[in-house]
Order: structure tokens, then C-alpha cells, then sequence
């Protein structure tokens, strides 16, 4: 299953070292959606929004899924998840293709919107 990854996890970010054993499918991948910084050295997404997000696609094999879904703080509990992890269509260069994406569940990671749409991953390391 593809991964769109639009924050940390992203080449460059603090988590990417997660991604080490998956296959980067596309640089340029896009959603709609609005991007938000958290304030944690990470960011969120909602789905909610008309802007275009921008991440990159990535294969992940079954054996990472574990790691990456404690990572994104989902275990499946919706009454204590920070995060929902959702099956969506993202724009690659190549077409649509189905992705996970995890988004925030909590307003209270929503504190800074990110009009761009684009999470700078040396903002992971500035906090």
C-alpha cells in the first residue's frame, strides 16, 4: 500500500529514517486539503480545505506499517487517537493511485495554517 507522506517522514525530515526499506513512488504528489504546523515539530492535515498539499508518495512494505502507524500516534482506537488514518486519492505526475494519509483528529494540532501547503522539513529540527 502507498504511503503520502507530507511532513517528517518526507526526504530530508527527522522520521524519514522509517522509510529506509520502502520505494519512493513519486516526488511530486498533491492532495486538497489545508496543512497546519502544530507547534511540535510536525505538522497536520485536514482534509477540509480547498488548498493543494504537497508531499511524496512512498510503497511501504507490510513489515513497516507498525512502526510508521505508532509513529502517526493511530492505533485504530478512535477514542484515543491524535490521528485517523484514511485511504484517499492523491495526484502523481502519472495519475491518481490510492494512498494512506493520516490526519489530525484534534483541533489542537490545527494552530498555524500553512497557506503554501507545503511543510519545510527543517522545521521538524528547529523545535
Amino acid at each position: 500500500m502507498y504511503l503520502f507522506a507530507y511532513g517528517t517522514l518526507k526526504r530530508g525530515g527527522k522520521y524519514h529514517f522509517y522509510l529506509e526499506e520502502a520505494d519512493l513512488v513519486a516526488e511530486h504528489v498533491t492532495i486538497s486539503g489545508s496543512l497546519y504546523d502544530t507547534g511540535l515539530g510536525y505538522p497536520a492535515l485536514a482534509l477540509s480545505g480547498d488548498d493543494t498539499i504537497h508531499g511524496e508518495l512512498y510503497d511501504i512494505p507490510d513489515v513497516l506499517w507498525p512502526a510508521i502507524n505508532d509513529l502517526e500516534d493511530y492505533s485504530g482506537n478512535a477514542k484515543t487517537d491524535m490521528y485517523d488514518r484514511l485511504t484517499i486519492e492523491v495526484e502523481t505526475q502519472r495519475g491518481t493511485k490510492q494512498a494512506i494519509v493520516y490526519t489530525a483528529k484534534a483541533e489542537r494540532l490545527l494552530k498555524e495554517y500553512i497557506p503554501e501547503g507545503v511543510w519545510d522539513v527543517e522545521r521538524s529540527f528547529a523545535r
